[in-house]
């Protein structure tokens, strides 16, 4: 009896951290994707007006639809590399990592 008492009360801790878990992903998220906006470069506004952010799961997603955002962040060989998403990355990932050591 007492097992089955530890892995109930198991499975409602890992529901709660995973509930906080999706909480500070989206958190993480919209932090990086205003960081990706203030460092895009911008032309038109379309590439800054389409960084977005995305949940699946307990992972994060923050990028661009436009077909020439991967041109711009990586470069090819007519352009240089202007990254915008991994700067913002690297800028938050103290942050970030603080965020998810709250839950721990």
């Amino acid at each position: 009896m007492a097992v089955r008492n530890i892995i109930w009360y198991g499975a409602e801790v890992v529901k709660k951290v995973n509930a906080e878990n999706k909480k500070i992903m989206k958190t993480a998220c919209l932090i990086v994707e205003r960081d990706a906006k203030k460092l895009c470069p911008v032309d038109t506004g379309r590439l800054r007006a389409s960084i977005t952010h995305e949940i699946d799961g307990l992972t994060g997603y923050v990028g661009s639809n436009v077909e020439y955002s991967r041109a711009v962040e990586l470069g090819t060989e007519k352009q240089s590399p202007q990254p915008y998403l991994r700067p913002a990355l690297h800028k938050n990932e103290k942050e970030i990592l603080k965020l998810f050591k709250k839950i721990i």
